[in-house]
């Protein structure tokens, strides 16, 4: 809550407590008539307050309202005090100079009767309390006296803290102790004398006295006026006196001056909001040497203020002194308008310009948040002090001047002897400026070079931010080096060839670096001053701009030489330790070290870019052995580091620095604490690689041209040497893995039936083929003995009398299968589930007693997470029976003799490999003379053409039926025709196996024992 807010809730409350507490006091018991008489003569004495300082004003009120108390009880006596208090406070601020508020007009009123009727009958309260009930006369009239004025200062003090705070407080405290201990103490006694005269004396005589204290109040404010004019004229002269002997006795400073002006200011007005600025003699430029507000010092301040913009700008103009009473009331009528806008502005104020040789060099000005606090005579005052001041300013700003200009000759001298010195070119141009500005104040300095493609290149300025490159020609550098000659405007907003490349740039130097006949660039000098530049800133610009291009011409020789020699030893270096490396293994840790000898960084990380995409560290220099363990086990996502995929992308080295560049580089990287990364991109025959990073603990290291010339051609290197590495290693491992699959093909197709088997009467055929060196597909055949005792049985009581006994071979076994893979890892599963398939049949189980112990198999011996689908039959040569399962595979055909009718072979049971504990079931068929069985993998129907159609089982029937009066390999090869020709040439994308069995048409079955 803000103090005006405390202040007012603070009148309120109190104001309505002193008038509960008189309103309970029976107030009313005296005649009206001399309740409004008391009033009246309240009210005529309280006029006849006056002011000793600025605080509040004093009155010899306390005198009747205390003998109303006396003479008419103190009820009717803090009715008195409250009513004229009221009156007073809601009549003063209508005709007075005090603002209208909420506060003055209602606030401050309740607050002052409230406060005055609270006096009176606390001293009452006391009085009873210390005598009984009535008290004693003398006791009563002793304790108001005490009493009442208590009450009324405390109040004053509790305003004054919530007003202005603790300095508030201090300030009202050192004004009003001596004043309200004379007028509003010392003379309440009187109020004890009448009250004597009017309870024993006639009314006349209470008139008389009455009429007495009117003309006391009237005549105590005439001598206090007529005092404080006598001391305002004795201390106005002597303070003036001591101004004027502290300004001429003052050294020739500017600020030590403004400094001095408003100590002294602050004994003759009220400074406790007081600005002293001044002009910029050669600009707009406004400048508050010496800012205070709220009696609070506040930082100088420079702002732009133009000719009559604001009242400042309107005192520069116009020369003259402005006094307002109250910004409110005549802000419509005054000359120009204040430039501030804030929640609080002043009330008040006094503007006096500052003026030497007819012209304005400054302002002071002091304010108030009070209306009417100043006069004519504050004005005056003000005046005559700024009249000294500025006398005393405009002596010390010449001065100044002219110790500058000796200050200025002086530093060529300085200047010339220590840029020669320097044999940085980088160095020596970032001096030149540094030391020009320092030494001749222009701002700001810059300095061009000229480039072979004649363009002037910005290579050097004092400004915040760099000047655009030109060309020769353009501009006033330009035309400077164009005309070669020296080019002064005083005024650049005049001139067309202007660019503008610094705010308030008024006038503008530009002088040609000439070496022999050699042009080498231009240095160019600006000021916000207009008219700022005379001939002889331009013979000391153009002897410094001698000094400088033999400067330059001798650093770039310096530079150039010792660059290139730096440079071709440190990439020889490069190369001969790149070359010593015979493996990648011993390449790795020659990338990362020679970054760090070479260019001091703290750090160097080589990675390298997949597809992922990611970046893949391969090693790094200065993390120790378990930052490099931890390093190389991560991979930084694309989107983790866009400083290393934006290094990647660019033609030369990124430089980043910071908490940006630690976000940029990923967690992992960042972690080891980097302040500076430099990255280039590891490009070889086009393509990059990744990204070479050197890490630099310190986060302001400069990173000169021959270092990234250095570290652009290292990474040139390094990425031809990491290319041909990884190329070497690719192939030796591409050779391993060839062979290691050429060998494993072998095994696999030592896995498959060499030929089919050769039963009388049957044909048999099968191919297999694997989309890549190895595949997942498999088939198999094999001779089963059978128990006599089961011969001719159904299969329920085939399956439950099986047993392994002595047996003969009868009935042909066979399997085809199709892995949930391909390549390696499917040719392993393969291996693994034909030979436990195998072992599950071989002791003739039926197909479903078969394949559950071989699923139970596979799934405790398997944790690939693979499965398997299996068709397994089981063929009777002689009667042409086939009992089959088929655990998830496509169903084989069974092709008709006669019609060319298609029946499909399921028993809709679950591939083996997934669930342990599946059941499957067996299901029968029978081949008559002539039907085909056609068992294939998905190979087969899902191979597609060129369209993306894929082959599918329609037409892999249409082939078989269409070729099923011939023989089981004519079947088979129509098939395979059919396919090829269906995919147009197209490689497989799956593994292919295909099985056709046909029985002969007309043959008797002899059962032979075939090889396989």
């Amino acid at each position: 809550m803000s103090r005006e807010r405390w202040l007012v809730l603070y009148s309120l409350t109190i104001g309505a407590l002193g008038w509960a507490w008189l309103l309970a006091s029976d107030p009313f018991t005296a005649p009206l008539w001399l309740l409004v008489l008391f009033v009246l003569i309240a009210l005529i004495v309280e006029s006849a307050r006056f002011r000793v300082t600025g605080g509040d004003a004093h009155s010899l009120v306390g005198i009747p309202l205390l003998t109303a108390a006396f003479a008419l009880g103190p009820g009717p006596g803090g009715l008195v005090a409250a009513i004229s208090g009221l009156l007073f406070g809601m009549v003063q601020p209508l005709f007075g100079r005090a603002p209208r508020s909420f506060y003055t007009l209602a606030a401050r009123p309740l607050l002052r009767s409230g406060v005055r009727a609270l006096g009176i009958l606390a001293g009452y309260a006391l009085a009873v309390a210390a005598t009984g009930n009535p008290p004693e006369t003398a006791t009563w009239y002793l304790l108001a006296i005490i009493c009442y004025p208590l009450v009324v200062q405390f109040n004053r003090i509790a305003r004054a803290y919530l007003q202005g705070g603790r300095t508030g407080l201090l300030t009202w405290w050192r004004g009003a102790w001596f004043p309200m201990l004379a007028a509003e103490f010392a003379p309440l006694p009187a109020a004890w004398l009448g009250a004597a005269i009017y309870t024993r004396l006639t009314f006349g005589y209470f008139l008389l006295a009455c009429v007495i204290l009117c003309a006391t109040a009237v005549t105590v404010r005439r001598a206090s006026l007529n005092i404080q004019r006598q001391r305002r004229s004795v201390r106005e002269l002597a303070q003036l006196n001591q101004v004027s002997r502290a300004i001429i006795r003052s050294s020739l400073d500017v600020e030590a001056l403004c400094e001095l002006v408003y100590r002294e200011a602050s004994k003759l007005v009220d400074t406790s909001s007081f600005h002293l600025g001044l002009f910029d003699p050669e600009g707009d430029e406004y400048t508050l040497v010496v800012r205070v507000q709220d009696r609070v010092r506040l930082p100088p301040l420079t702002v732009r203020l133009p000719a009559g913009d604001g009242i400042i700008g309107w005192m520069r103009e116009t020369g003259r002194a402005l006094l307002v009473h109250d910004f409110a009331a005549e802000m419509e009528r005054l000359p120009a308008r204040p430039r501030y806008q804030s929640e609080r502005p002043p009330r008040s104020g006094i503007y006096v310009p500052l003026i030497a040789d007819d012209a304005v060099i400054g302002t002071i000005s002091i304010q108030s948040y009070q209306p009417n606090a100043f006069d004519a005579d504050d004005m005056r005052l003000l005046s005559l002090i700024a009249d000294q001041a500025a006398v005393a300013i405009a002596k010390a700003r010449a001065f100044d001047e002219a110790r500058q200009r000796a200050v200025q000759l002086q530093a060529i001298h300085e200047v010339s002897q220590r840029i020669t010195a320097i044999l940085d070119l980088d160095e020596l141009l970032d001096s030149v400026v540094a030391l020009i500005r320092e030494r001749f104040g222009y701002h700001p300095v810059q300095i061009f070079t000229l480039e072979p493609d004649g363009a002037l290149t910005f290579r050097a300025s004092t400004g915040s931010r760099p000047a655009p490159d030109v060309r020769v020609g353009v501009g006033l550098v330009g035309t400077a080096l164009a005309q070669g000659a020296p080019l002064l405007v005083n005024d650049v907003a005049a001139d067309a060839r202007y660019i503008a490349d610094a705010p308030g740039t008024r006038a503008e130097l530009a002088v040609p670096l000439r070496f022999g006949d050699e042009y080498l660039g231009v240095l160019d000098v600006q000021t916000a001053a207009e008219d700022g530049f005379s001939d002889a800133d331009m013979f000391v610009m153009q002897t410094l701009a001698g000094q400088i291009a033999v400067a330059i011409e001798s650093a770039r020789s310096f530079t150039a030489q010792r660059e290139e020699a730096w440079t071709l030893n440190a990439l020889l270096q490069v190369s001969e330790n790149l070359h010593r490396a015979e493996s990648l293994a011993d390449l790795l840790p020659a990338i990362v070290r020679l970054p760090p000898l070479l260019l001091g960084c703290d750090r160097c990380y080589c990675l390298l870019h997949d597809t992922a995409p990611a970046f893949v560290p391969l090693a790094a220099y200065g993390v120790g052995a378990d930052g490099r363990a931890a390093l190389l086990e991560q991979r930084i996502a694309e989107g983790d580091a866009p400083l290393l995929l934006e290094a990647m992308q660019r033609a030369g080295p990124t430089i980043a620095r910071g908490t940006e560049a630690r976000a940029g580089v990923g967690a992992t990287l960042a972690s080891f604490g980097g302040g500076a990364f430099l990255a280039a991109a590891l490009n070889a025959r086009g393509a990059p690689l990744g990204v070479l990073v050197a890490d630099y603990s310190d986060a302001g290291r400069e990173f000169a041209g021959r270092v990234l010339t250095l570290y652009q051609g290292m990474a040139g290197q390094v990425a031809g040497a990491l290319e041909s590495a990884l190329l070497a290693e690719d192939a030796a491992r591409a050779e391993r893995l060839d062979q290691e699959l050429r060998v494993a093909r072998e095994i696999q197709t030592a896995l498959l039936p060499a030929r089919p088997p050769a039963l009388p009467g049957w044909s048999i055929a099968a191919d297999w083929q694997s989309a890549r060196l190895v595949g997942g597909d498999f088939y198999d055949f094999w001779l089963l003995a059978e128990k006599r005792e089961a011969r001719g049985l159904s299969l329920e009581d085939h399956a439950a009398t099986h047993t392994p006994q002595a047996s003969r071979p009868v009935s042909l076994g066979f399997v085809i299968a199709d892995v949930s893979d391909k390549g390696v890892p499917a040719a392993m599963f393969m291996a693994l589930s034909r030979s436990l398939v195998r072992a599950a049949a071989l002791d003739g189980s039926p197909p479903d007693v078969a394949l559950e112990r071989a699923n139970r198999w596979i799934t405790r011996d398997s944790e690939s997470a693979m499965f398997v689908t299996v068709f397994y039959g089981i063929l009777d040569p002689a009667s042409g029976r086939l009992c089959y399962t088929n655990a998830g595979h496509n169903p084989p055909l069974l092709i008709g003799a006669a019609d060319g009718a298609v029946r499909e072979l399921s028993t809709r049971d679950m591939a083996l490999g997934v669930l342990e504990g599946a059941s499957f079931h067996a299901a029968e068929a029978t081949l008559l003379p002539g039907d085909v069985l056609l068992a294939y993998t998905d190979g087969i129907t899902e191979a597609i053409n060129d369209a993306g159609e894929p082959f599918g089982v329609a037409r892999l029937r249409e082939a078989a039926v269409v070729n099923r009066g011939r023989g089981a390999g004519e079947i088979l090869a129509a098939v395979i025709r059919a396919l090829t020709a269906f995919a147009g040439g197209r490689p497989p994308f799956d593994d292919l196996t295909l099985v056709v069995i046909k029985r002969d048409a007309h043959s008797a079955f002899d059962i032979q024992r075939s090889a396989f």
